[in-house]
């Protein structure tokens, strides 16, 4: 109301106004019980209108007189007082609740505030519902298939913060297989030297790029990086069904550990087809969490209810101690492995997997590519961001079972060869190729490309002066 009404009458659902003759339609923010003064908005007393009707529902007392009771939902803007009174009898209480509707709508800084607020909780109960249950289920293994899959972030952090010299294991699952990290330190005979093992398995360089800008942060001092032939391969000739899903499995999982500050070129080298994996947004910001709930939930109520778990003996290759575990920092450097295969087959299995050999040669990963492909680019990303940032890095080719390297082709391998000779441009990179190394022996290998325990025995000491001379120079 204006100051000027402030004497008037209003009608108790606080729509209409008596102007002295007629009631006209009240202005906007007229409520039942309070008028402005000019100054403040003041209750109306019972004396000045408003609130006493005839019995007959029919007049108004106006504090001095009765006049015409205000028009009903039905009638006009206005009645004339002099007009038959037409007004059908309606309880004060009828229209309860709608009193104060101009001044209770929600404005749109309301509704966003709500909307915010309803957002902030969903954030904060699904980011609980991922740190608190979903991410333990995946270092245990309950629900993935090995409990690497998530450990690179949380590891990134840990060597953060080890005060320490800190040398870096990045690769796929023949580094893995290759480097014991507590072996290496024993053997520098270095006290304050830390060697960490976080490749993964299944991995290449397009997927392991997406741990360099924590890498970056974390700063260790050297990094061995794996380059070798099965680095090289075309991610976009070899992309088929089961490629893709191995993709969805590492992105999603790694999608729950993310954050802006990991963000860095290897979003511009991803295709659109694993950019969509990855969770960005208020929309997709939950995708990750959706595939893993349901697994997780059920594993949850295993537990509670049944007292059973679906995770493996934490002595298995693929359980991982949470980062919260006292065991943590141990595995990193030393985890647990697979028994070698080759020791445990038979002479007729034996027979058939040399017989084999010549069909890894025809794969991809047997095959590498010289340049051009997105393994290439995520290689020349890595290097090239270490590099500027003062960390030193080691090429580093994990070595083949003599069988297969003695039935490659002539120039089969060229193509790694020109990549490491690339690579190696970069200041402060160095190379360590060790498939061409005649010191490996058929007890060192727990397969065609994976080392066992002798085999790691035999690379903890074969590289550990070479990784202290770096480490010096």
């Amino acid at each position: 109301m204006t100051p000027a009404a402030s004497d008037s009458v209003v009608s108790p659902d606080g729509r209409f106004l008596w102007d002295g003759k007629r009631w006209v339609e009240s202005p906007k923010g007229t409520i039942q019980k309070l008028v402005w003064s000019g100054e403040n908005w003041k209750k109306i007393p019972p004396e000045e209108g408003g609130v006493i009707f005839s019995p007959d529902g029919q007049e108004i007392w106006t504090g001095s007189g009765w006049i015409a009771a205000p028009p009903n939902e039905d009638s006009g803007h206005s009645v004339d007082v002099h007009a038959p009174i037409k007004t059908h009898f309606k309880s004060l209480m009828s229209s309860f609740g709608d009193h104060n509707k101009e001044a209770s709508s929600i404005t749109s800084g309301e509704t966003s505030a709500s909307i915010a607020a309803l957002v902030f909780t969903l954030v904060i109960t699904t980011s609980i519902f991922s740190s608190q249950v979903i991410q333990p289920l995946l270092f245990d293994a309950s629900i993935a298939r090995t409990g690497r899959y998530a450990l690179s972030m949380d590891a990134w952090d840990t060597i953060e913060d080890d005060d320490s010299v800190s040398v870096v294991g990045i690769g796929s699952s023949m580094l893995q297989y290759a480097i014991n990290g507590t072996c290496i330190e024993e053997e520098m005979g270095s006290s304050n030297t830390f060697v960490y093992n976080l490749a993964i398995p299944g991995s290449m360089p397009y997927m392991e790029m997406i741990q360099t800008e924590a890498a970056v942060r974390a700063s260790p001092d050297l990094v061995l990086l794996e380059v070798g032939p099965n680095s090289l391969w075309d991610v976009d000739e070899f992309s088929n069904q089961g490629l893709m899903d191995y993709f969805e499995l590492r992105l999603t999982i790694l999608s729950l550990l993310l954050d802006g500050q990991d963000d860095g070129r290897w979003v511009e080298i991803l295709r659109d087809s694993e950019i969509e994996l990855i969770d960005g947004g208020i929309e997709g910001g939950y995708n990750s969490e959706s595939v893993y709930a349901n697994d997780a939930l059920e594993e949850l109520l295993r537990r509670v209810l049944l007292s059973e778990s679906s995770a493996p003996r934490t002595v298995s290759a693929a359980s991982v101690p949470h980062p919260s575990h006292e065991d943590w920092h141990g595995y990193l450097r030393t985890q647990n492995w697979l028994y070698s295969k080759l020791e445990l087959m038979t002479e007729e299995e034996r027979s058939e997997w040399e017989e084999a050999i010549p069909n890894h040669l025809r794969k991809g990963v047997n095959n590498p590519q010289a340049n051009g492909t997105l393994n290439h680019e995520a290689l020349h990303y890595m290097v090239s961001r270490f590099s500027e940032s003062g960390i030193k890095v080691v090429l580093i080719s994990p070595p083949l079972h003599p069988l297969l390297v003695g039935q490659l082709s002539q120039g089969q391998y060229d193509g790694h060869n020109r990549t490491l000779s690339e690579l190696s441009q970069y200041e402060g990179v160095d190379v360590m190729n060790l498939v061409w190394d005649d010191y490996w022996s058929d007890g060192d290998f727990y397969d065609h490309n994976h080392l066992d325990r002798h085999g790691r025995q035999t690379f903890c000491e074969a590289t550990a002066p070479r990784i202290y001379k770096i480490l010096e120079a």
